[in-house]
């Protein structure tokens, strides 16, 4: 997909008014942390692996980058395919890659906004940018254990003008010490269980998981699953379908 502008959400928004890498060790209440998100600064970046979830395959790597602060935290993605992939890139990739002026490996990613810090306007993390109703929280607003919290909105997405509803609910559940190629971070550990209308008419009874480890010194996830469920309408086979469904794991973060 190619990125989407901010003011094509902005407008659409008032309109519509840890895998096998990572190791974790639950903490107890006791020495739960302090914990005090990091404030947005241009230039800020988090570089994360991604994961097949059903395969463990590397799909991807993935750079997020703070590019704007204002009224709203406007945070830039592009896509990068693995060194492995470069290294067996295919017949003529040098020669095109003198023409298009880039890096054919690279792509733009559509760009994350979130108004305030920490709320969500447009999320491009479940492969088609969306833009909601009402900001909703990204992580929890408090950051400790049993905090939990359960809210109905709607989103559009760049198709067409339609919203559609979204239900979710969102728990947080323990601080966990976590160790990536990142290095060693305390997080607590989220879920998110979500119902939804998916735009394509032929999918019923939507369902997304999603957990995530976040680190408040980072000001985001250290890893992320996220899973996705559907029915075919008018299918004798009543059998869920997966959607893609990916771990994001993360690689390096620029302080």
């Amino acid at each position: 997909m190619t990125r989407l502008s901010r003011r094509y959400f902005l407008l659409s928004a008032v309109a519509a008014s840890a895998g096998c890498a990572l190791r974790a060790r639950e903490s107890s209440v006791a020495d739960e942390p302090a914990a005090a998100v990091r404030p947005p600064l241009v230039g800020q970046s988090w570089r994360y692996a991604k994961y097949d979830l059903f395969s463990g395959a590397l799909v991807d790597e993935q750079t997020d980058r703070v590019a704007t602060v204002g009224d709203t935290v406007d945070i830039e993605s592009h896509s990068e395919s693995p060194k492995d992939a470069k290294s067996a890139s295919s017949w003529g990739a040098q020669v095109l890659r003198k023409f298009r002026g880039n890096d054919p490996t690279t792509a733009a990613l559509p760009s994350e906004i979130q108004g305030p810090w920490g709320m969500l306007l447009v999320d491009p993390h479940w492969g088609q940018a969306q833009v909601y109703e009402a900001p909703i929280p990204l992580w929890p607003t408090q950051l400790h254990e049993g905090w939990r919290t359960h809210f109905r909105t709607h989103y559009k997405t760049p198709a067409n003008d339609v919203s559609w509803p979204w239900e979710q609910t969102m728990e947080a559940h323990s601080w966990e010490t976590l160790t990536s190629p990142a290095g060693q971070f305390r997080a607590l550990r989220v879920t998110s269980e979500i119902k939804f209308t998916h735009p394509d008419p032929g999918r019923t009874n939507s369902v997304r998981r999603d957990t995530m480890w976040f680190a408040p010194e980072i000001g985001r996830w250290v890893a992320r699953e996220s899973v996705g469920t559907y029915y075919l309408d008018d299918s004798v086979d009543d059998t869920p379908r997966n959607e893609s469904s990916y771990r994001w794991q993360l690689l390096e973060w620029a302080k």
